[in-house]
């Protein structure tokens, strides 16, 4: 099924099917666990279909994907984090999940990559499901989820279709909440073991991207609350064992991580450059500033305002009919609000207009979604609702269906799966007649694609250098550059200043040679052999010197 017509019309006549089975499951007057189950895996099955070319493609959508496989490459060789990669707002275990597949012998590209990211998705998705199901139906668990599957589905925006690095963190932010969700619904918040692994999962979630770390926050806040809104009618004893399960859940990781830190001898590390250096990250205004342009931003992507708009219908419509239905349930209203408020300050806060960080709003919104759709229960409001998806979706489509012949998602799919076959720049070869995969290798600018390709691990901590020239910090983070590099002894530089830089375009402001202390060693130990693709390529002058013998 190589064309383009076919692959687009197999995945409208699959949205229709899915609509079609969901409105059904509505007229059954019950359906079994099974056939819950099979219009979950149907929802699953839409997204897969619709996403099998994109796992297919084995070059770089975003620099995101090269910056995970870099620390993933290094990792495999050099295992200690902190010592030999620093993520910057990526967490370890982020890295460390990529790297997985590594550690077995599988190759580390782009189609791995995007794998393992669906992989979370899926547990996204599910969790998302199970957890409404929990506090509402799977009925209301279906349809809140439909509009998430459907934009996740059909959106051509890049930054929501390559392999994120928040997708971890997504992923145990689902399981996190999917885990509160199954003690609400039990009225279990006596269970030491199901309130320890719920502020266990909570407690992963910064070290998978600290930027997760409201979201969690808000889950386990929750908790908290709803524990001690049953003080009066629990023994005191139980009571504060539940206190401690959930305290020491949520301890156990951030100790281990202290334990291994301090053992590597990377603790100051691990505090300097990824708890106080990314709380200080951001740019320079207002968190309010930020708040002000946040609905400018959001009306300019299009494809997460359709994916926002059967919420504002749902409101409108409980507001005109205002059901009286079974139990308010205020407190799941107010809960989804507050995972709503807490995702949206890890979006502003940093103040960079980047779209992906919009999946953090995803699944809060669902939750918002699924208390007004509960209330609206008739079959009749239920052919409104998927209706009003299938047609927003399809006027977005119509409405961007003339992207520009270089848009790089117009070229992918001209050819499905064309692209599977992994990709060497001109630089990487040249790379690879000096040294050899598994070698490092230093790129200095914002390029760690060239990592990726020569699959060869970074010689140094950042696999961009944006926060060693610019920032006020600069100091300490060209400090520890020349020391990686001192450590290292890589046998190739790159300076990748310029056209396949991200931001770094610059030569005359970002060049190697702004930077006196970088210059001075590269000059001392490394020779100019070849510049290509206005990339200038290095090699030690020792090992120069048996390239040329």
């Amino acid at each position: 099924m190589k064309s383009p017509l076919l692959w687009e019309t197999g995945g409208w006549l699959a949205f229709l099917i899915v609509a079609a089975l969901l409105i059904r499951g509505d007229f059954r007057s019950q359906l079994s666990r099974n056939q819950q189950f099979g219009l979950l895996i149907a929802l699953l099955g839409l997204l897969f279909f619709k996403r099998l070319p994109i796992l297919f493609i084995n070059w770089e959508l975003n620099p995101d994907e090269s910056q995970l496989l870099s620390q993933a490459l290094t990792l495999k060789h050099h295992p200690v984090y902190w010592k030999y990669i620093d993520g910057a707002t990526m967490g370890p275990l982020s890295s460390y999940y990529v790297a997985l597949p590594g550690y077995v012998g599988v190759p580390l590209n782009y189609i791995v990559l995007r794998w393992l990211a669906f992989a979370c998705m899926v547990v996204s998705v599910t969790s998302g499901y199970l957890t409404i199901e929990n506090f509402f139906s799977a009925r209301t668990a279906r349809l809140a989820l439909f509009p998430l599957v459907a934009f996740l589905a059909f959106t051509t925006n890049m930054d929501f279709l390559h392999a994120t690095n928040e997708q971890l963190s997504l992923a145990l932010i689902g399981l996190s909440i999917w885990q509160y969700a199954r003690l609400w619904r039990q009225q279990a918040f006596d269970s030491t073991t199901g309130l320890f692994l719920l502020g266990f999962l909570s407690s992963l979630v910064p070290f998978a991207k600290l930027q997760g770390t409201p979201t969690a926050l808000a889950v386990v806040l929750a908790a908290f609350l709803t524990l001690f809104s049953q003080y009066s009618t629990l023994p005191r004893s139980k009571f504060w064992q539940a206190v401690a399960s959930l305290v020491g859940g949520g301890l156990v990781f951030p100790l281990l991580v202290v334990v291994l830190t301090l053992s590597f001898g990377v603790f100051s590390d691990f505090l300097q450059f990824y708890i106080a250096g990314n709380f200080a990250y951001g740019a320079e205004a207002s968190f309010w500033d930020f708040l002000l342009l946040f609905p400018a931003f959001i009306a300019h992507t299009t494809d997460f305002l359709v994916f926002l708009l059967p919420t504002f219908a749902v409101i409108l419509a409980w507001l005109v009919i205002r059901p009286r239905n079974g139990d308010n349930k205020v407190s799941l209203l107010l809960f989804g609000l507050a995972l709503v408020a807490a995702s949206g300050y890890a979006i502003i806060k940093p103040g960079n207009a980047f779209t992906h960080y919009l999946l953090y709003l995803c699944f809060p919104v669902c939750l918002v979604n699924a208390w007004f759709i509960d209330k609206l229960r008739t079959s009749l409001q239920t052919i409104l609702w998927v209706a009003f998806v299938v047609l927003s979706i399809g006027i977005s489509a119509f409405l961007q269906a003339d992207k520009p012949a270089s848009d790089p998602l117009t070229i992918y799919k001209k050819t499905p799966f064309d692209f599977r076959f992994f990709r060497r720049s001109p630089t990487a070869q040249e790379v690879l007649k000096l040294a050899k995969s598994g070698e490092d290798l230093v790129v200095w600018g914002w390029a760690p694609m060239y990592n990726v390709q020569t699959q060869m691990p970074q010689g140094v901590c950042d696999n961009h250098v944006i926060r060693c020239v610019m920032g006020s910090n600069q100091p300490v983070h060209r400090a520890r550059y020349i020391r990686n590099m001192e450590a290292s002894r890589a046998p190739v530089f790159i300076d990748a200043v310029g056209p396949n830089s991200i931001w770094l375009n610059d030569r005359a402001r970002f060049g190697y040679e702004t930077f006196p202390e970088l210059k001075q060693y590269i000059d001392q130990y490394y020779r100019l052999v070849a510049e290509v693709e206005h990339n200038r390529v290095f090699v030690r002058k020792d090992r120069y010197k048996m390239v040329t013998d």
